[in-house]
């Protein structure tokens, strides 16, 4: 099995970087979720279950990533963002 390992974010953010780069994430991964049980419904007219439950984590996830960042911008400080992406050929 080969593993692939890549830095995606990294990198000390001011609050409003922070939000413009992790909502943009967030909400591509979102967009992509609904676009995919939109397709799947009108495909084969059913709802995808585990699409709608990842779109309500993320949602979840978005709203508290907010809350982390404002109340970062109330203290006046920065945060240090690390994200990496593994993938595996299987």
């Amino acid at each position: 099995m080969e593993k692939h390992q890549y830095k995606l974010i990294e990198g000390i953010f001011s609050t409003a970087e922070a939000k413009t780069v992790l909502m943009s994430v967030i909400t591509s991964k979102i967009n992509y979720h609904n676009l995919n049980a939109f397709s799947e419904f009108v495909r084969n007219n059913k709802a995808v279950e585990n699409t709608k439950n990842r779109v309500l984590e993320l949602t979840t996830t978005r709203e508290d990533i907010i809350k982390l960042i404002e109340d970062a911008e109330k203290m006046g400080m920065k945060l240090n963002i690390k994200s990496d992406i593994t993938i595996e050929l299987i």
